[in-house]
C-alpha cells in the first residue's frame, strides 16, 4: 500500500495493519458475498425438470466464512508515545480467516492437546522478555507461537458455479527465508571478543521485519467444529500432485532453543565421542541443577545445540589441554580476591563413562560462566546494598564467552583478562600477594596521647622517629625540627593538613601503615575493595573526573594522570552521595537553587515558622506553583548554595559538583556536610581543566570563567563529554606504592564484607541475599 494523504490537514500517514485488516475484510466479504449468490442461480442449459439446486463447495466454504466470527484486529507491541500493547495470549486463528486455497487438512501435523508447539522464530520489538525481567528473550521466544493459519480443503470442481474467491488477509506474510540464514547472522552477532563483550541479549528483530516462522500446527478444537472433506484431485492430476505434502517444520536457531527443550540431534558426532555428545543433550534436557543463571543455561543449550552436543573441555579419556586450562585458572582464583570454592570442578576418574563426562564437561562449563561473571562484574547486585550504590557494571555476554573459550589459544590468559584492567586494581592485587609473603622486622606502632607540637618533649618520640626513619640519641625526647619536618611530609602524603603538629588524625594514618603482620581485616579490606573496581566501566574514558568519597577528593584524569584535584564536601550519613557513572554535558554559570520538597519540607519550613525575615536574608523566594502548593528557589547570586557555577552530569539522583559560599568547610579533615551533592573548593580552577577537555581549542582560563559571574544564568555545553565516576574505595594504594585506608564513612565496605563473608563478617550473600536497603 502507498502513504496516505488525510483530507482536512493533507498530512502524510502510514497505513497500519489495523486499518488494512479492517479493508482487508470488507473487501473479502464483498467478494465472497457475490460468489454466494452466482452459486445458487441455475445453469443456463438447465431445464424446468431439473432437481432443486444444492449450494457447491466453494459456497458452503464462503457462507461459513460469512456466518463465522470476525477475525481480531491485530496487536501491535510498537504503539505510539513508546508504549507497548501487551502480547496477545496464544491462540489458533479462526477457521474463518483462512484462504480457501490451501494445503488439505490431511498435509498439515495436528499438535496434541497439552504437547508442546515447536519452536517459532517471533522476535519481539525489545530486549526485555515475556516476564520483564530483563533476561535474554530465547525462552519467550520458544514458547510464544504465531498466529496460527489454519487451511481448508479445495472444493471439487464445478461446472455450474464461479470459483469462490479466498477472503483478502489481515496482512501479507513474506516467505520465510532458509533458517540456516538466520542461524548464521545470530551467531555472528554473538562472536565478541571477551573485554568487548555486550552486556545485554542481541537486538531483536523488528516485528516488521521478514523472520522465519514454523508451519503452523492445527488446534484440535478448530478441528473438531469444522470437519472438512478430503480434496478430490482436478481432472489430469494425480492426488500427489494436487496435494503436494507441506515443508518439513523449520527448526529454531540454537539461541531460540528453550531451557528444557527436548534435546538436540546428535546424529552427526561419531567416534568415541557420540556417547559423550548424547549424554550432554539427555542432561541439558533437565538443565535446573547446573547452578548457572538463567541467561548462562540459555547460553549453554545454544552452544552445545550448535555443536551437536560435542564436548569442549573433555574427551573420551577425560578433561582435555583446554579443560585443563580452565582448572588451572580456577585454582588461582584466589590471586583476584575470588573464591576458588565457587568454581570447584572435580576431574572424572580414569575411564569414567560417558554421563560422567557429559557432567564434568557441563560443569566446567559453567564453571568457567561463572568465573568470567564474577571477575568481570562482581559476585552480587551492588544495588542490594543501597538504593544509592548504582555504578554502571558491564556483565559478560555467556554466549561469547563460550564461542571465545572454545576457539582461543590461550584459554588461561583469556579467562584472566575478565578481571579489571584498571591500574588502581592492580595495584591492590599486588599488595595481596604480598601479605602473604615474609615481612621484615615489625615496626612499632605509635601509642595515642596528647597533642605533640614543635618543641614539646614526649615519651613517643623515640618510637616516632623509629617509624620515619630518623636518627635520634637515646633518651632524646624534643619534637625537634627535623621531625617535625619529616611528620609535615607524612601528613602531606595521606592528604592531612600539614601542620607538623602530631595530633589523633596523623597517629592514626601512621599506624594504619604499619608493615608489621597485616590482621585478618586488612586482607579483608583489600578484596573487598578489590570487588568495587569490578562495578566500574573497563574503560574509564581518555579523560574522566574521579570523585572517591571516602577520601572527600575530586581529581581529574588523563589515563592514569591527575592533572587537577580539589578537595570536595560530601554527602552526609543520612544524605548520602550516590555511587555513580555518568558523563558530564554541560556546566552552568549563575545558577539558581530550586530547592529540593525534601529540604523546603524539613528545612525551610521550620526556619520560616521561626523567623519568616530568614529566607528573605538569604535570597530565598516562595512561589506558588501550578498545582496550588509552593516551592522554595534561590536567585543566582553570592548566597546561592550552588555558589557561581555548577558542573552537570544528568543522573537518576540529581546530584552534581557545584561551587559553595560555605568555603570554611574545606579546612576539615571530615568533609560530609551535603545533600548528596559534592561541593567543590575551587571551581574556577576545576572549570579551566575541565572546559579545556570539553571544549578544544578555545583556551579557556579560570579568569575568563570569572568574568562571567553575575547576572542571569548561562549555560556551557561541552562538544566532549567526560566521564564522572562517583566511587567509594576505603583502602588503596598511593602514588607512593603505600597502602592507605579511610574512614568507611557510609558503611559499605563493612557490608561488601559482610556479603562475601570476609574477615570477622559471618554471612555470604554473592549472587543471593536479601537486599539490605538504606
Amino acid at each position: 500500500m502507498g502513504v496516505t494523504t488525510t483530507r482536512h490537514t493533507g498530512h502524510a500517514i502510514a497505513p497500519t495493519r489495523h486499518h488494512d485488516g479492517r479493508l482487508a475484510r470488507r473487501v473479502g466479504a464483498s467478494v465472497i458475498s457475490l460468489a454466494l449468490a452466482l452459486s445458487w442461480l441455475p445453469a443456463a442449459e438447465a431445464g424446468p425438470g431439473d432437481a432443486p439446486l444444492s449450494p457447491s463447495p466453494a459456497a458452503a466454504s464462503a457462507r461459513a466464512l460469512l456466518n463465522g466470527p470476525r477475525p481480531t484486529a491485530p496487536t501491535t507491541n510498537n504503539a505510539g508515545m513508546g508504549t507497548a500493547d501487551p502480547p496477545r495470549q496464544a491462540e489458533a486463528a479462526p477457521v474463518n480467516a483462512l484462504p480457501v486455497n490451501a494445503p488439505p487438512v490431511s498435509a498439515v501435523p495436528v499438535t496434541a492437546t497439552g504437547a508442546p508447539r515447536p519452536a517459532t522464530a517471533y522476535p519481539s520489538a525489545s530486549g526485555i522478555d515475556a516476564a520483564g525481567n530483563g533476561e535474554s528473550p530465547a525462552q519467550a521466544v520458544a514458547t510464544r507461537p504465531a498466529p496460527q493459519a489454519l487451511p481448508i480443503a479445495p472444493a471439487a470442481p464445478r461446472a455450474d458455479a464461479m470459483p469462490a474467491a479466498p477472503l483478502a488477509p489481515d496482512h501479507a506474510e513474506a516467505p520465510a527465508p532458509p533458517r540456516a540464514a538466520a542461524s548464521s547472522s545470530q551467531g555472528a552477532a554473538n562472536q565478541t571478543a571477551p573485554d568487548l563483550a555486550p552486556n545485554g541479549p542481541p537486538v531483536a528483530t523488528p516485528q516488521s521485519a521478514t523472520a522465519p516462522v514454523a508451519p503452523p500446527a492445527l488446534a484440535p478444537a478448530h478441528a473438531a467444529a469444522m470437519p472438512v472433506a478430503p480434496a478430490q484431485p482436478p481432472a489430469g492430476q494425480t492426488a500427489a500432485q494436487s496435494n503436494p505434502p507441506p515443508p518439513a517444520p523449520a527448526q529454531a536457531t540454537p539461541a531460540q532453543a528453550a531451557i528444557g527443550a527436548p534435546a538436540p540431534a546428535v546424529a552427526g558426532i561419531a567416534g568415541p565421542l557420540a556417547p559423550v555428545a548424547e549424554a550432554i543433550a539427555v542432561q541439558l534436557a533437565q538443565p535446573t541443577g547446573l547452578g548457572a543463571t538463567k541467561k548462562e543455561t540459555e547460553a549453554l543449550v545454544a552452544f552445545y545445540g550448535a555443536r551437536q552436543g560435542l564436548p569442549a573441555f573433555v574427551d573420551e579419556r577425560g578433561v582435555n589441554a583446554r579443560g585443563t586450562a580452565v582448572l588451572a585458572r580456577l585454582s588461582l582464583a584466589e590471586e583476584d580476591g575470588l573464591d576458588p570454592a565457587d568454581y570447584g570442578v572435580t576431574k572424572p576418574p580414569r575411564g569414567a563413562d560417558a554421563a560422567t563426562l557429559a557432567a564434568t564437561e557441563l560443569r566446567l562449563a559453567v564453571a568457567a560462566l561463572t568465573y568470567a561473571r564474577h571477575a568481570q562484574s562482581g559476585r552480587f547486585d551492588p544495588n542490594r546494598i543501597s538504593e544509592m550504590v548504582t555504578p554502571t557494571r558491564e556483565i559478560p555476554d555467556p554466549a561469547a564467552v563460550l564461542a571465545t573459550l572454545s576457539t582461543v589459544a590461550d584459554v588461561n590468559g583469556t579467562l584472566a583478562a575478565f578481571n579489571p584492567p584498571h591500574t588502581g586494581y592492580k595495584a591492590l592485587k599486588a599488595k595481596l600477594a604480598s601479605l602473604s609473603q615474609p615481612k621484615g622486622p615489625a615496626q612499632v606502632a605509635i601509642p595515642p596521647g596528647e597533642l605533640l607540637k614543635p618543641g614539646d618533649s614526649d615519651a613517643r618520640v623515640p618510637a616516632l622517629r623509629a617509624r620515619l626513619g630518623l636518627p635520634g640519641a637515646r633518651g632524646d625526647l624534643t619534637y625537634d625540627p627535623a621531625l617535625v619536618t619529616a611528620v609535615k611530609a607524612f601528613q602531606d602524603s595521606v592528604r592531612l593538613k600539614p601542620t607538623g603538629v602530631l595530633g589523633a588524625a596523623t597517629v592514626t594514618a601512621l599506624n594504619r601503615s604499619v608493615s608489621a603482620a597485616p590482621s585478618a581485616e586488612t586482607k579483608a579490606d583489600i578484596i573487598a575493595n578489590m570487588e568495587r573496581w569490578r562495578w566500574l566501566p573497563r574503560d574509564l574514558g581518555a579523560y574522566y573526573v574521579w570523585v572517591n568519597i571516602p577520601e572527600y577528593l575530586a581529581r581529574i584524569h588523563e589515563g592514569d594522570a591527575v592533572i587537577h584535584e580539589t578537595r570536595i564536601v560530601v554527602g552526609k550519613k543520612e544524605t548520602p552521595t550516590p555511587l555513580l557513572s555518568q558523563d558530564m554535558r554541560y556546566a552552568v554559570v549563575n545558577p539558581a537553587w530550586n530547592i529540593p520538597p525534601s529540604i523546603a519540607r524539613n528545612e525551610m519550613m521550620p526556619l520560616l515558622r521561626s523567623d519568616p525575615s530568614a529566607l528573605q536574608r538569604r535570597g530565598i523566594e516562595v512561589v506558588r506553583n501550578g498545582s496550588g502548593g509552593y516551592t522554595f528557589r534561590q536567585s543566582p547570586g553570592e548566597r546561592n548554595a550552588l555558589g557561581r557555577i555548577k558542573f552537570m552530569f544528568p543522573n537518576d539522583h540529581s546530584v552534581y559538583l557545584h561551587d559553595t559560599p560555605s568555603k570554611a568547610l574545606f579546612e576539615r579533615d571530615q568533609r560530609a556536610f551535603s545533600h548528596g551533592c559534592m561541593r567543590v573548593q575551587d571551581p574556577l580552577e576545576f572549570g579551566e581543566a575541565l572546559f579545556n577537555i570539553g571544549l578544544p581549542g578555545e583556551n579557556w582560563t579560570a579568569q575568563r570563567i570569572g568574568k562571567m559571574f553575575g547576572g542571569k544564568e548561562r549555560y556551557v555545553t561541552l562538544k566532549q563529554r567526560i566521564p564522572v565516576h562517583v566511587v567509594y574505595f576505603t583502602t588503596f594504594v598511593n602514588a607512593a606504592g603505600r597502602l592507605e585506608t579511610r574512614d568507611d564513612l557510609y558503611g559499605i565496605n563493612a557490608e561488601v564484607k559482610s556479603r562475601l563473608g570476609l574477615g570477622a563478617a559471618k554471612r555470604r550473600m554473592a549472587d543471593g541475599g536479601t537486599p539490605a536497603r538504606r
